[in-house]
C-alpha cells in the first residue's frame, strides 16, 4: 500500500511542478467576451435542498425539500422581498411532506411532493399567508416529478406511471382526465394544444386538444436524457444535462425541426425563457442563451458559487434557486467592471506533511471597465498565492496559482479578493487541504461488507487492489 501511495504522490508532485512551468504564462486576453449578469440581491432562506422556482404575477415561489417553501414579493424585480416560509403540513399530509416542483396560475399553486404524498393545491391569494387545500385524491401512490399548466390543463409527470392530465377549470379541485403512457417521464411542457413530454432520451409530442383522449403524434430522439423543456417564440428548447441545450423550430408543432445545440459548461437541467432568450440552470452557474436565427449563442454568464437547481425569469431578471440560497441577477451589458471565478473552492488532494501541491483559479473581468484590485490574499498561512491578482482589462483573464504547503493538521481558509466590482466588492474562494475525512490520493481503509441485495457473501475492498473501484451508497430519506 505504501509503495502505491508514494507512486501516486510522485506523479502529483511532478504534475504540480509541470503546472508551475505551464502557468508561468498566466494572463490571457479574451476577445468577444459575453454579456454578463449583475447580482442585484441574495437571500439565505430557512428552506434548503431547494429544487424549483416559479413566478406568478409579482410572486416568486421557491420549492424546497427541507424546511418548507419560500414566498417572495418581486414587484421590484431586482429585490427579494421575503414574505413567508410555508409548509405543506396544513390541510393533510403531515409535517414531513417534502415539496418537489411547483407551477402556479392566478390564486393557486400546485406542488408535487418528493415523498409520494401526492399533488398538493395551495391557495396563494394572500401570498403572505398561503393556505394548503391538501392533496389531490388518488395521487399519493405516485412518484411525482415536474409539472406544467396551460389554460385549464395541468400535466404532472409520474416517471414510469406516465403523465397525469387534469382539468383545472375549477382550480381548487383538479379533475383527473387521462394519462399519457411513458417509459420514464421527467418533465413536460404544454403549448398550443400539445404536450411535449421528456421521456428518457426522447421527446413525445402529444395532441391533448381532447383532454380525455391524448394522442401521440410525434417523437424526437435526443442525444441524452431530457432534463428541462421550454417553449417560446416558436421554438422548443431542451436541456440535455451534460449535452447542453438543443433548440427546435415549432413551425410544424407536430414535427419540430432541429436547429442547433449549445454545449453548456457543466450540466443543463432547468431552463426558463424570457424576452427571446433562455436562462439555463447549469449546476454551478447560470448561463443565458439566445438563438439568432442560425445558431444558439452564449450571451450571459455568472458562476453563482452554489448549486443552481431551479431557475425562473421575469423581464430581464433571473432568479437562481440554489441548494440553500436564492440569488437575483439582472441581464444586460455591464458598464463597470465585473469579475467571475472559475471555481469557488479549491479542494486539494492528500499531501504528505512538508510537501506541497498547486491548484489554480481563473479570474475573469466580464465587464466593460478595468477591474482594479484593492487587495487579495489567503487567510491561512498554509496557502500561498504565487502570482497575486493584478488589475484586469475588460475581457482579461488571470490564472492565479495557490500552493498548499501541507502539515498533518487540517487546513482550511479562503482566498479573498477585494476590488471595484460594484455588485461584488468582495469575492471569496475557499481553500481546503488535508481535510478531516477522505482526500483524493489518500489510502482507503479496508472494509468487509455483507451484500444485502443483488448477490450473496461479502465485498472486501482489499480483494480488488489495483482495480478501479466506484462505490455508491444509498439511504432512504
Amino acid at each position: 500500500m505504501k509503495t502505491q501511495k508514494t507512486g501516486k504522490l510522485s506523479i502529483l508532485k511532478l504534475l504540480s511542478r509541470m503546472n508551475i512551468l505551464i502557468l508561468s504564462v498566466s494572463i490571457l486576453i479574451s476577445t468577444g467576451f459575453s454579456l454578463n449578469l449583475t447580482l442585484t440581491d441574495y437571500h439565505n432562506p430557512q428552506a434548503n435542498h431547494i429544487l424549483d422556482a416559479e413566478i406568478v404575477g409579482d410572486i416568486l415561489i421557491i420549492s424546497a425539500m427541507v424546511q418548507g417553501i419560500e414566498f417572495y414579493d418581486i414587484s421590484n424585480p431586482g429585490q427579494l422581498n421575503h414574505l413567508t416560509n410555508f409548509s405543506l403540513s396544513s390541510g393533510g399530509g403531515g409535517g414531513g411532506t417534502k415539496a418537489n416542483c411547483v407551477r402556479a396560475t392566478g390564486n393557486f399553486a400546485y406542488f408535487t411532493t418528493y415523498d409520494e404524498r401526492g399533488l398538493y393545491v395551495v391557495n396563494i391569494s394572500n401570498p403572505s399567508n398561503p393556505q394548503s387545500l391538501g392533496s389531490v385524491s388518488n395521487t399519493s401512490n405516485y412518484l411525482l416529478e415536474n409539472l406544467d399548466l396551460d389554460g385549464n390543463v395541468l400535466a404532472v409527470t409520474a416517471h414510469t406511471d406516465g403523465v397525469l392530465l387534469y382539468d383545472i377549470s375549477s382550480p381548487s379541485n383538479p379533475v383527473y382526465s387521462a394519462t399519457i403512457p411513458t417509459n420514464n417521464s421527467w418533465t413536460v411542457e404544454l403549448s398550443g394544444g400539445y404536450a411535449y413530454v421528456a421521456d428518457d432520451n426522447k421527446i413525445l409530442v402529444v395532441d391533448i386538444n381532447n383532454l380525455s383522449s391524448p394522442i401521440q403524434v410525434g417523437e424526437i430522439v435526443t442525444t441524452n436524457a431530457v432534463k428541462g423543456l421550454s417553449v417560446e417564440g416558436g421554438y422548443l428548447y431542451t436541456a440535455l444535462g451534460s449535452d447542453g441545450v438543443d433548440v427546435y423550430s415549432l413551425g410544424d408543432p407536430v414535427n419540430p425541426q432541429y436547429l442547433d445545440n449549445y454545449n453548456t459548461t457543466t450540466m443543463a437541467t432547468r431552463i426558463a425563457s424570457f424576452n427571446g432568450k433562455l436562462a439555463v440552470a447549469d449546476w454551478d452557474d447560470v448561463e443565458v442563451l439566445e438563438f439568432d436565427g442560425n445558431s444558439l449563442n452564449l450571451v450571459g454568464h455568472k458562476n453563482t458559487g452554489n448549486r443552481t437547481m431551479g431557475i425562473s425569469a421575469k423581464d430581464n431578471f433571473i432568479y437562481s434557486a440554489e441548494w440553500a440560497s436564492v440569488q437575483t441577477f439582472e441581464f444586460g451589458e455591464i458598464s463597470g467592471p465585473d469579475i467571475d471565478l472559475s471555481t469557488w473552492e479549491l479542494n486539494y488532494p492528500f499531501v504528505d506533511d512538508g510537501e506541497s501541491y498547486s491548484l489554480t483559479v481563473e479570474v475573469t473581468n466580464n465587464g466593460n471597465e478595468v477591474f482594479t484590485v484593492i487587495d487579495n490574499y489567503t487567510t491561512n498561512s498554509h496557502f500561498t498565492v504565487v502570482n497575486p491578482l493584478t488589475s484586469l482589462s475588460p475581457g482579461e483573464i488571470q490564472t492565479v496559482e495557490i500552493v498548499y504547503n501541507a502539515s498533518i493538521a487540517n487546513a482550511s481558509g479562503a482566498y479573498r479578493i477585494y476590488g471595484n466590482d460594484p455588485d461584488e466588492p468582495e469575492i471569496i474562494c475557499e481553500t481546503n487541504g488535508n481535510i478531516d475525512g477522505a482526500n483524493v490520493g489518500e489510502p482507503a481503509a479496508d472494509f468487509d461488507l455483507d451484500f444485502v441485495a443483488n448477490g450473496s457473501g461479502s465485498y472486501k475492498l482489499s480483494d480488488h487492489f489495483g482495480e478501479i473501484v466506484v462505490i455508491a451508497f444509498f439511504a432512504p430519506m
